[in-house]
């Protein structure tokens, strides 16, 4: 170490050396380095507006549309949603391909299993409108394909209504509704009851999603409802 020059014992620091430690005590020991934080994952948008007349087309499928339903319930492998559905997963391969090619659903997750990969796949949004603008409804190819997702929507929900009338017995309270009304109404009455009902939807559901993350008694309460409302102008006018 070097020494000064007017005091030939006195040791000298030269830059960048640390200061000795005093005789008898040691240095405190370095910090451990703070371990990166990990990025959340992305939530999901609790809507996608259809914009794509591709994601139109990927739904004009009965199966198809049953599948989006059960990847917005919770990520599932093809062969899990087979099982629910009751088919072979070998038909529904092609179908969940074409709900990812269309941007509807996602991989999020691969895990090993027994030398094989389990693929998931989740729905991108919780709830999908269609844009029907932008997804050309005035051209008649589109016009088509639009009329394909209602029939299989309204041809699933005669399903579920026959079933569920199947199910109840006299005994039971019957939670079961089927209505259907006329009436007449202004285009802008009309267009809020649309946005009213569809804030009512969205706060029940997100009241269901709660309790179901919660947990305990209030999950063990929740029960399956199926919900199909149509809203059309019968005179030719929007």
């Amino acid at each position: 170490m070097a020494k000064r020059k007017d005091d030939p014992g006195a040791p000298v620091r030269r830059p960048g050396t640390k200061r000795p430690e005093p005789a008898g005590k040691t240095a405190p020991p370095a910090r451990p380095e703070r371990p990166p934080r990990q990025a959340k994952k992305a939530s999901k948008p609790r809507k996608l507006k259809m914009t794509d007349l591709q994601q139109v087309r990927a739904l004009s499928h009965p199966l198809r549309l049953r599948l989006l339903e059960l990847f917005a319930q919770r990520a599932r492998t093809t062969k899990q949603a087979a099982e629910e559905l009751g088919e072979a997963p070998t038909k529904l391969y092609h179908h969940v391909a074409a709900l990812e090619k269309a941007g509807l659903v996602r991989l999020c997750e691969t895990r090993p299993n027994r030398g094989a990969t389990e693929k998931y796949f989740e729905a991108v949004a919780n709830r999908f409108e269609g844009g029907a603008e932008a997804a050309g409804l005035g051209k008649k190819g589109a016009r088509r394909d639009h009329a394909a997702i209602g029939l299989v929507l309204f041809d699933q929900a005669r399903q579920e209504l026959i079933q569920a009338l199947g199910r109840v017995e006299e005994a039971q309270p019957r939670n079961l509704m089927a209505v259907r009304g006329l009436f007449r109404a202004a285009p802008k009455a009309v267009q809020k009851l649309q946005q009213e009902l569809q804030k009512l939807l969205t706060k029940i559901a997100e009241s269901g999603a709660k309790s179901a993350a919660e947990g305990g008694k209030a999950h063990a309460n929740l029960r399956r409802y199926s919900l199909t409302i149509a809203l059309l102008p019968l005179d030719g006018e929007g």
